[in-house]
């Protein structure tokens, strides 16, 4: 029997899938923050184990770059030991968990409000939710929150670059 030249290309799409579940599927964390490295990533305690989180959409400032320390103390204001759930994405090259991160007790999305009260830019690759991040990012900015009351803050990425940590 004779295939259509259709059919490879949809039992292809089909495999991949299967391959690949959708977004709706991603795997969830519920835990307690037990530890907040820096402005973007924490750590959540989960039925006795621990996962490092980084936190999907936005980029804070390092440890060392000005507003660096007010982004994580900022963080841990809003989850340090709260009830979290984290909505997995991936993994990055240092095999912490990707993820957006709520807070239970109100729904507060995490990533958001970061970058809302301006301890982090938008770092989105997802058109939807790029949109949204980008959005508070400018009413920040113009508001002068956080990072955005220095004239001309430099992003993470390009500090990142000039000043190589060597791994």
């Amino acid at each position: 029997m004779r295939m259509r030249p259709a059919a490879p290309l949809a039992a292809a799409l089909a495999a991949l899938l299967l391959l690949a579940p959708p977004a709706c599927l991603a795997d969830i964390i519920r835990g307690r923050v037990a530890r907040v490295h820096d402005g973007d990533t924490l750590t959540v305690r989960q039925d006795g184990r621990q996962v490092k989180v980084r936190l999907v959409d936005i980029d804070a400032p390092e440890l060392a770059q000005p507003h660096g320390r007010d982004a994580r103390e900022a963080l841990e204001a809003m989850v340090l030991r709260e009830a979290v759930t984290v909505r997995t994405t991936g993994n990055d090259r240092y095999r912490r968990v990707l993820g957006l991160v709520e807070r239970e007790r109100d729904g507060l999305d995490v990533n958001l409000e970061l970058v809302r009260r301006g301890h982090a830019w938008a770092y989105s690759r997802s058109s939807l939710r790029h949109r949204s991040v980008e959005g508070l990012e400018a009413q920040a900015r113009l508001a002068r929150r956080g990072l955005w009351t220095e004239p001309d803050p430099e992003r993470p990425s390009d500090w990142r670059r000039r000043n190589p940590r060597g791994d």
